[in-house]
């Protein structure tokens, strides 16, 4: 009996170890999304999405629908984001979903998403509001 109390404290001391060894990385590692070769995302990129006025604010579509056009918008601003890293990014991302779409045969709505624009309110570029979807777009 004393044998398997010795095995599970060896196990546990190990799993306390290795649970250390992955905090001690991830910790050495954060905010480094370079250093993976992977390039940034699109939160990357946004970031907080910082601006001072209603003309650093933008919109960008995001995503693929099955049947074409973007999921949703996104607001970005001028003033923390590159904006052809950020276009790059996004249509990278939505080249994986039309891939993924067409490999498991997926289908949407067809709905067309409106671009509700974007405006700079309490120092962060937000969608307005009022966008969203318009009837069954015509194929």
């Amino acid at each position: 009996m004393k044998m398997f109390q010795h095995v599970r404290l060896g196990s546990a001391a190990l799993l306390a170890s290795a649970a250390s060894l992955a905090l001690a990385v991830a910790c050495a590692t954060a905010g480094t999304p370079a250093s993976s070769g992977a390039p940034p995302s699109v939160p990357d990129l946004v970031g907080d999405a910082a601006c001072s006025s209603d003309g650093q604010c933008r919109t960008i579509g995001v995503g693929a629908k099955a049947c074409g056009g973007p999921q949703a918008y996104l607001a970005w601003s001028t003033q923390r984001t590159d904006e052809n890293a950020l276009r790059a990014a996004v249509e990278r991302d939505a080249a994986a979903q039309r891939k993924e779409a067409e490999a498991r045969g997926m289908v949407s709505n067809c709905a067309v998403t409106i671009d509700p624009g974007a405006t700079c309110a309490g120092g962060v570029c937000r969608l307005r509001k009022g966008g969203g979807i318009a009837g069954p777009a015509i194929r």
